[in-house]
């Protein structure tokens, strides 16, 4: 019930990135006899950013997409009426959330592999998984940040939130410098499998930890929250 009820409140937002990202890939790839690697791996992380601003999970403050509302939404009303703990909510809701990004970073993976004869040549299919694999354990990061956002902000807000924590923490990777074993930006662009043809293990340890404090985080905000 959960899962069915989470699928139906997200299907138009991953179709809507989809959709985005694809005709941005389309667009792009019209002159992919000029596009290079690092052009393509930017496609891949912004399509990353959108997934993670659109799709991650509102924990128990549901709302139709893309709509703002003042007070509770119905859907919320009928969520805390359901016999199921709160963290199961916000895990369902999450988990949902992330196998959707996950799918959509495989589907936009492939895209860029087959439109894109530049990364034929300089990587390998092995490669390519690997880097697909980079941005969903870097991307689970970002992910978790909007998560702990959705549990404080209303949709609307979530995403404008989303937005600013991205760009600010964009902002510090390039103006103050860090450790690559913390820098999530460069394991996910100028440290990937597709330039490097490692495996950023430390990178993805680091943002497989701090999903896991964002998450915990938001967990303690839906149990000790009002609604």
């Amino acid at each position: 019930m959960l899962w069915y009820k989470g699928w139906l409140e997200t299907r138009f937002r991953l179709v809507l990135v989809l959709v985005v990202v694809a005709l941005l890939i389309l667009t792009q790839s019209n002159g992919s006899a000029k596009a290079d690697v690092r052009g393509v791996i930017f496609i891949a992380g912004m399509s990353v950013w959108l997934q993670c601003i659109f799709l991650a999970a509102a924990g128990i403050v549901t709302q139709q997409s893309l709509q703002a509302a003042k007070g509770l939404h119905g859907s919320t009303l009928f969520t805390l009426t359901l016999p199921v703990s709160r963290f199961r909510l916000l895990a369902v809701r999450a988990g949902l959330g992330w196998l959707e990004m996950a799918g959509g970073i495989g589907t936009i993976c492939c895209l860029l592999w087959f439109l894109f004869p530049v990364i034929r040549s300089s990587a390998t299919p092995q490669e390519m998984a690997q880097f697909a694999a980079v941005l969903m354990v870097c991307g689970s990061a970002f992910y978790c940040i909007t998560v702990l956002l959705a549990t404080v902000l209303d949709d609307l807000w979530r995403v404008w939130g989303s937005l600013l924590c991205y760009g600010a923490l964009g902002w510090l990777a390039n103006k103050i410098p860090a450790p690559a074993a913390v820098n999530l930006f460069q394991a996910m662009s100028d440290r990937s499998p597709l330039l490097t043809h490692r495996m950023p293990w430390t990178a993805m340890a680091f943002a497989l930890g701090l999903a896991a404090a964002l998450f915990f985080a938001a967990l303690k905000v839906v149990q000790i929250r009002e609604y």
